[in-house]
């Protein structure tokens, strides 16, 4: 009798403790539901709000920049219209423009902008040339006191050469008007007849290039009024595209592949926004510049869109705001420009999306452990649940192992999930190798057993870190392991975070990082040959002039200061300079293509005599160039060197299109390098000296400068 009223007090409680988790269960469930839809709407207007809000902040700040700082030269423009005098012809142009620049460059300076011009109209409108002064800044945020950053684009060549300001590979006398590039100077210039209070008639252009293979720029212009209120031409400020993607963070939005912002406009009259100005590899393999952004509505009040026409597979979200540039009742105040954010759809609604998910296991967990619990409390586990713990207790962690059956279905299979556990514990290194195989990345990774002493490594560990095949990491203790890691990683690579150079002379680099946890040390190396070899490309090309391959002024300088360093004190050295005769007239006579050339011509003269002497040679601007001859032991050979070579180029005749033939003229001044008495300035100030000598009184030679 005890045991059949044991046996049926055991069923009541199976049947009553599981009806009561099954209503448990549903309560919770429909409680979870219903909170959280709300709370998932919650979280996607959240979302909305800190995208528009990000968006807008950024839009304030261009908006700033576009209107008050970068547009902030009025005072310049005042003193620049006094030096116009209305008696004044268009032959004054080139006196006018060495008084303006020492008005233009501090307004270049002040705005931050990078570039500056002073474009006058000619002698008529529809001059296809017109007198202009345009400077550049390649970088407004480093300034120079000797002005040496600043590139002369248009402008008399002699007012750069009074300034030593170089001229840009791109230099013109005069601006030349075109289809592409007219808008900038004829819209505000056209419009100037509707007031004279100049800042009103201000316009923002569309990006444009000046000439064909210039940097792609978006300008901001002003008429320009003399001193008897006569129009006389524009004058503004550039902006290079490069510049302004630096304004727009794209990591501000989305820490990872984001797409960051662009810049859209809308013609007068229109509602269609036109990408102008784009950001970043990624923005422009998703996003057509040629298509005109189709937005479907998601928050108005938000100004959230979803962009329609991509070429991803995952939806593109737009937080779109107007930039304000224009007064209103002013010529150009209906052409709009609009800043817009971009982010990922799963991104954007991340939380939205994860609050989801949670609610989606909650309900499956919650469905798992009610019926589980229902069937655990119907249940008699102590002495199974006792029995199967001692078993773990007395087994061997460090080995695999069976554990005996209880008897209960749910407790086997606990026992096969701890059996399962222990032995991925003791196969976790093969785990991990497999896992970066599948990656397929240049990747090694290890992990330090502090308390047993070993090692794991993933089998392609010792390949990309340079050891040898037949050195076994897996057989090392963590001692003689750490010993090695460090005598292989002694080349940190400069200026480069955590990246080492392996075997050094082999050209080889990893990035290595490691961590450590409670009784370990987990560390990753990953093979950076290519970003390495890549980044030391980009600084051969930052360092050489792209028309000739030869060393730019700061290549140059680079390369003079790093011999300086290891010269000897007996070394024989000049620095000369020299500068092309007649290349002005070359290019008047037959054109630029065939100043080029010239150019060319005596380059490779130039290159044929730094290869057969101690030399390296550099170009500082459009037809000057800087050579250093090192490592003689007396002046007379350097002037041998240079007697040959002037031999040479006398001999070497260019054969012009009107049949002429001439050969190449250089002058040249030398400076000899005696000690440290003078810096480098200076000696190309003496080496400039005498080449200019040379030029007046013995032009198609050389002269020395005995200065010391």
């Amino acid at each position: 009798m005890g045991s059949h009223k044991y046996s049926s007090t055991s069923i009541v409680y199976r049947l009553t403790s599981l009806i009561l988790v099954i209503v448990i269960l549903q309560t919770f469930l429909f409680v979870a539901f219903l909170i959280g839809g709300g709370v998932i709407d919650k979280a996607r207007n959240t979302a909305y709000q800190l995208f528009h809000e990000k968006v807008d902040n950024r839009k304030d700040y261009l908006q700033r920049e576009m209107k008050n700082n970068w547009t902030n030269f009025d005072p310049y423009v005042s003193n620049i219209s006094k030096l116009l005098n209305p008696q004044n012809s268009l032959q004054d142009s080139d006196a006018f423009f060495d008084a303006a620049v020492l008005e233009l460059i501090p307004m270049l300076r002040t705005t931050e902008a990078t570039g500056a011009y002073i474009i006058l109209h000619g002698e008529g409108n529809g001059a296809p040339e017109l007198p202009a002064l345009y400077l550049r800044d390649y970088d407004p945020i480093m300034n120079s006191y000797s002005n040496d950053d600043i590139y002369m684009i248009y402008g008399p060549p002699d007012l750069a050469k009074s300034l030593k300001i170089p001229l840009d590979q791109a230099w013109r006398y005069n601006f030349e008007l075109s289809e592409e590039n007219k808008d900038f100077f004829v819209k505000p210039h056209n419009n100037a007849a509707i007031t004279s209070e100049a800042s009103l008639l201000g316009y923002w252009s569309k990006p444009f290039t000046l000439q064909q293979g210039d940097v792609p720029v978006v300008t901001y212009s002003i008429p320009l009024f003399d001193s008897g209120g006569i129009l006389r031409g524009v004058i503004g400020i550039e902006i290079t595209l490069s510049y302004l993607d630096k304004q727009f963070p794209a990591n501000e939005l989305q820490p990872k592949d984001s797409l960051g912002y662009l810049i859209g406009y809308s013609e007068e009259g229109k509602e269609n926004l036109t990408p102008i100005v784009m950001g970043g590899a990624l923005q422009r393999r998703m996003i057509s510049e040629e298509q005109n952004l189709e937005l479907t509505p998601v928050d108005e009040g938000k100004n959230i869109y979803l962009i329609n026409n991509h070429n991803g597979k995952e939806e593109l979200y737009a937080a779109v705001e107007k930039v304000g540039l224009y007064q209103y009742r002013t010529p150009f105040e209906k052409e709009q420009w609009y800043l817009v954010g971009i982010m990922r759809g799963d991104y954007l609604l991340s939380d939205a999306h994860s609050i989801m998910k949670i609610l989606r296991i909650s309900f499956l967990l919650a469905l798992c452990l009610g019926v589980t619990s229902a069937i655990l409390i119907s249940i008699q586990m102590s002495r199974p649940i006792v029995k199967l713990a001692r078993q773990v207790n007395d087994s061997n962690q460090q080995k695999t192992f069976r554990l005996n059956p209880t008897g209960l279905i749910e407790l086997d299979e606990l026992s096969r999930a701890i059996e399962l556990a222990n032995r991925r514990t003791l196969e976790s290194a093969s785990r991990l190798a497999k896992i970066v195989e599948l990656l397929g990345l240049p990747i090694g990774a290890y992990e330090i057993n502090h308390e047993t002493g070993t090692v794991f490594v993933t089998h392609n560990f010792s390949a990309v870190i340079g050891w040898k095949e037949d050195s076994s990491a897996t057989e090392m203790n963590a001692a003689e392991f750490v010993a090695m890691l460090e005598e292989t990683l002694q080349a940190p690579v400069p200026d480069e975070t955590d990246v080492y150079e392996v075997d050094p002379g082999s050209s080889r680099w990893v990035r290595f990082k490691q961590t450590a946890q409670a009784g370990a040390t987990i560390g990753v190396v990953l093979d950076v040959t290519d970003e390495i070899l890549g980044k030391k490309r980009i600084m051969r090309e930052r360092d050489h002039d792209p028309l000739t391959l030869l060393l730019n002024r700061k290549g140059f300088q680079s390369a003079f200061d790093n011999w300086k360093k290891r010269r000897l004190p007996t070394d024989c050295a000049a620095l000369v300079m020299l500068d092309l005769d007649d290349l002005k007239s070359i290019n008047d006579t037959y054109g630029h293509k065939w100043g080029d050339q010239y150019i060319i011509t005596a380059v490779e003269q130039l290159k044929r005599m730094e290869a057969q002497n101690h030399a390296f040679l550099g170009r500082r601007s459009g037809d000057e160039f800087v050579l250093l001859l090192h490592s003689y032991e007396r002046k007379d050979e350097i002037r041998a060197c240079l007697d040959c070579f002037y031999h040479d180029l006398k001999a070497q005749q260019m054969t012009f299109p009107d049949g002429t033939d001439k050969p190449v003229g250089i002058s040249a001044g030398v400076m000899w390098i005696e000690g440290d008495t003078f810096s480098y300035d200076e000696l190309l100030h003496f080496a400039d000296e005498a080449m200019y000598d040379a030029k007046r009184n013995h032009k198609g030679t050389y002269i020395e400068n005995n200065k010391v």
